[in-house]
């Protein structure tokens, strides 16, 4: 059950509840919260992915890879999204609670850069493409006038991503159907991708590993949306239908794509099936239901971070910001670099969502209300210190599938035993002050 803290005024939907806990007056139904998810997962990096995943492995390997990553994905994002559902909070002020009030801007600003640093490498990879099937179209008109589109959705928030994605989705999913039915009848159809095998194995723990960095730091920003739910079961609900529905499904297409005609670019594959229209507005609307989350985001990351610091700005300018950044990426070509920013996505957002678990499913069990921002302290030194030793074991070890799997599970280990080490120490603190002071007496 959730504690809202009301707002002395209803704030626009400019600022989206992005310093106060959502009200009970302003939650979303279950339809909206799983269009909103579906949207957000429906991605041109899925396309990329299933590329990765189809180049390097068989079938049924291939097949294993998407569906252990995404449920390893859909149990993140459920947890952490209860967190948001119950308290109401964003991602960065849940944030607050766990690393501190001074800690957090630390977390807000390294996840905002990170989030739009993805779109930004996203932006630039199909630029190229759509340079390449529209040579009279510049990669870097296509990128600033992608940007703009994208920030009148995000800008609004919740409410503009959902009329967005109600819009978008039917589209997409209908759009992949007809694919992969024309993918199946021609050629050798699906026996021969059945019967693929990879020229260049990358090994079921890689594929794994792609997916989930993928969309792990989807999984773990997703309490942005589920803040808005009515009831804990449809953060499940939305949930799994976002990472299975939503990225699962486009993640086997594009598998399906590279096994069948050796290309995972979904957009020239769709041309050589006589769809290129279909691929073109499928390539828009991906990216933008994508991009638009990302945003949004990351405005309410570095609302918080400047709100902390004092800074009065509000999160249409900090939109306005992000979406800079992502521009600026863009504009640095670092495509060719997809899998090395997808290994750095790996190292930090897994060791953060296996902290906020650890704080709320372990060590305060049950307390997760929007007050909870009135106690956070300054720093909580053994959060950060958690993240950062998270962060580096699974760089360094190879204990578990991936390094993705591996940062969350060090992430919640690392902080439940410190959280209760130093527990520990602050209960003991007392009685041997008071020992101390009767031996003195």
């Amino acid at each position: 059950m959730t504690t809202e803290v009301e707002p002395e005024s209803h704030p626009s939907d400019l600022d989206d509840h992005a310093l106060e806990a959502v009200p009970s007056n302003r939650r979303q139904s279950l339809t909206q919260m799983i269009v909103v998810q579906i949207g957000w997962n429906i991605s041109v990096s899925s396309f990329l992915v299933g590329g990765v995943v189809g180049g390097g492995t068989s079938f049924g390997e291939g097949m294993a890879a998407i569906v252990v990553g995404n449920l390893v994905l859909v149990a993140v994002a459920a947890l952490i999204g209860l967190v948001g559902y119950r308290t109401g909070l964003s991602s960065y002020l849940t944030a607050r609670v766990v690393f501190g009030r001074q800690g957090a801007v630390l977390v807000s600003l390294l996840l905002g850069v990170v989030a739009m640093g993805f779109i930004g490498v996203l932006m630039d990879t199909w630029s190229g493409a759509v340079h390449k099937l529209i040579p009279a179209v510049p990669p870097w008109a296509f990128i600033l006038v992608f940007g703009a589109a994208i920030t009148t959705t995000a800008i609004f928030g919740f409410k503009g991503m959902a009329k967005f994605s109600a819009i978008a989705v039917p589209i997409e999913i209908a759009i992949a159907l007809v694919a992969l039915f024309k993918i199946g009848a021609s050629g050798g159809g699906f026996a021969e991708v059945v019967t693929q095998q990879p020229v260049v194995p990358i090994g079921f723990a890689a594929a794994v590993g792609a997916v989930i960095s993928t969309w792990i730091t989807g999984a773990a920003l997703v309490g942005d949306v589920t803040r808005f739910a009515i009831r804990g079961r449809d953060v499940i609900i939305s949930c799994f239908a976002g990472f299975i529905v939503g990225a699962g499904i486009f993640e086997t297409i594009a598998t399906v794509s590279a096994m069948s005609v050796g290309n995972s670019n979904f957009v020239l594959v769709m041309q050589g099936l006589g769809l290129l229209a279909p691929a073109a507005v499928m390539l828009v609307l991906a990216l933008w239901n994508t991009a638009d989350n990302n945003l949004y985001s990351a405005s309410l990351a570095f609302t918080n971070a400047s709100n902390t610091l004092k800074v009065r700005i509000g999160k249409p300018v900090w939109t306005l910001v992000s979406i800079v950044i992502a521009v600026l990426v863009a504009f640095a070509g670092l495509a060719a670099q997809f899998l090395v920013f997808l290994n750095i996505i790996a190292l930090i957002a897994p060791p953060f969502a296996g902290v906020i678990i650890a704080h709320f499913w372990i060590l305060t069990r049950g307390s997760m209300h929007a007050r909870l921002l009135e106690s956070a302290p300054a720093v909580r030194v053994e959060a950060l210190v958690a993240w950062v030793v998270a962060a580096v074991l699974s760089k360094y070890t190879d204990l578990l599938l991936t390094d993705a799997i591996e940062g969350l599970v060090y992430g919640i280990v690392c902080y439940a035993v410190l959280g209760w080490v130093v527990a520990a120490v602050k209960r003991g603190a007392p009685a041997t002050a008071a020992a101390t002071r009767e031996g003195e007496a």
